[in-house]
């Protein structure tokens, strides 16, 4: 059994949904349970017709939910068979009425709380999930809907809900096993749960792949794939790079240590339950889904030393941290500590028993990481440096090789570099550049250190 996660770019419109439905369809002897996300860009605009509707712009807000509406009926009624229409009008009129009930008391009450953020959100992987389920028929895919707020229970931290992995494993398994067993294709939301008591919620950023991983964690998958729009893992961010080039594998520390330190996939929140029950993850482009992708999880044993990947983290706040009394021998277990607790906002660069230096990339979480340092017995305050650029070159072979640490600190020797082996989810060397030279520093490090213009992927 695989599970199979698809994207908002990869259901982009009724194109986008027969090319998933082609795909579901060459998986079928693999018994695939599919997550999927709302439809492109459907998200940010039901927040923000939400947050419309809260500024007191109910008539915007009401227009914003109609062109939603309209897109979601069109794209539905091009998949849809027959059969399934009266089905469809239904799955359309529950949510967009739970809108159309939410929206007016946002506008009377003129406040947004994250319980009606959530509210308003979910609707869109709910949507997508149950259009999907209905049009798979058409394209030789029988398929079972599964609603996500029913089996993904959560905690009550809403827009950041963290799952209660032991009911939400057991309602899983209730749920699609007997579907599997029968030889449908479950389908499935991601990013959205629900409280015990039945109060939907949402995950977060890219929840719909920490859903999926849940999934697949709870089923004891054979794979995780995860369908989105480039080849998998490159070795830097395309957009800086456009020579990036495919990282074949990578560890599931080395992933973790990528998407920490900027990387776009996966979002370190997936790599967690997959790693807890050694599910391998699979980065898979699904305009071209003819490619092998990234294999997260195993890595290549035979192939050099290598680097994998470079990822970088733009405006970060550096900071000094110091032992809270001379000679403290636990300073550097406990700041490795405090650091875990924090990630992946906080990134080690230098950490010995004198002091270390963090960058933290976002700026609002400054005093949450003041408390958490002071809690733990450090200064209260760290000396704090705004807007330096970070970049980080990963691989577990850096802390086994002597050699590629050496040519790796070599070729970035303009940048400040830091070979980083402790409170590291991956080993990696870190540099500092300002934020204005990031991308010719980014071009520059990665002509170094992959040097030639061929596209062979990286081992």
């Amino acid at each position: 059994m695989i599970v199979l996660k698809f994207g908002g770019s990869s259901v982009d419109g009724a194109e986008g949904i027969e090319r998933v439905a082609g795909i579901i369809r060459r998986h079928l002897a693999a018994r695939p349970v599919v997550v999927v996300s709302a439809l492109a860009k459907t998200t940010r605009h039901l927040l923000d017709s939400a947050e419309a509707a809260a500024a007191g712009s109910l008539a915007e807000a009401m227009a914003g939910i109609d062109e939603l509406h309209d897109f979601h009926r069109r794209t539905a009624e091009a998949v849809v068979p027959p059969a399934g229409r009266a089905r469809l009008a239904a799955a359309l009129a529950g949510p967009f009425g739970e809108l159309g009930a939410l929206l007016p008391r946002l506008a009377h009450e003129r406040r947004l709380t994250p319980r009606d953020a959530d509210a308003a959100a979910a609707c869109g992987e709910v949507l997508a999930s149950e259009i999907l389920a209905l049009a798979l028929p058409r394209f030789g895919v029988e398929a079972a809907w599964i609603d996500v707020r029913r089996v993904m229970v959560t905690d009550d931290t809403f827009t950041r809900a963290r799952p209660l992995f032991d009911e939400t494993d057991a309602r899983l398994r209730q749920a699609i096993l007997p579907h599997l067993e029968r030889g449908l294709v479950p389908v499935l939301g991601g990013y959205v749960g629900a409280t015990r008591d039945g109060v939907v919620t949402t995950l977060g950023k890219e929840g719909s792949d920490f859903s999926a991983a849940i999934v697949g964690a709870a089923l004891g998958a054979d794979e995780l794939q995860i369908w989105t729009d480039v080849d998998g893992i490159l070795t830097a961010d395309p957009r800086l790079v456009p020579a990036a080039r495919r990282v074949r594998t990578l560890s599931f520390a080395e992933s973790l240590e990528l998407a920490c330190s900027g990387a776009k996939k996966p979002h370190p929140g997936t790599l967690e339950p997959a790693a807890r029950a050694n599910v391998p993850i699979r980065i898979l482009n699904s305009f071209a889904a003819g490619g092998e992708g990234t294999l997260i999880g195993r890595r290549n044993g035979s192939s050099p030393p290598t680097v994998k990947s470079l990822a970088c983290r733009p405006n970060d706040l550096l900071l000094h941290v110091f032992p809270g009394r001379i000679a403290d021998p636990d300073f550097v277990p406990r700041l490795i500590a405090a650091v875990e607790r924090l990630r992946p906002s906080l990134l080690v660069l230098r950490l010995d028993a004198d002091g270390a230096q963090l960058a933290l990339e976002h700026a609002d979480r400054l005093p949450e990481v003041r408390a958490a340092l002071a809690a733990t017995g450090f200064a209260a305050d760290p000396g704090v440096v705004h807007g330096r650029a970070v970049l980080s070159l990963v691989s577990e072979d850096l802390a086994t090789s002597p050699d590629l640490a050496a040519c790796v600190l070599a070729a970035a020797a303009a940048y400040q570099p830091r070979l980083v082996l402790a409170g590291a989810a991956a080993p990696a060397v870190r540099c500092l550049v300002e934020v204005e030279d990031l991308t010719a520093a980014v071009g520059d490090l990665h002509h170094r250190i992959f040097p030639g213009d061929g596209g062979d992927p990286v081992e």
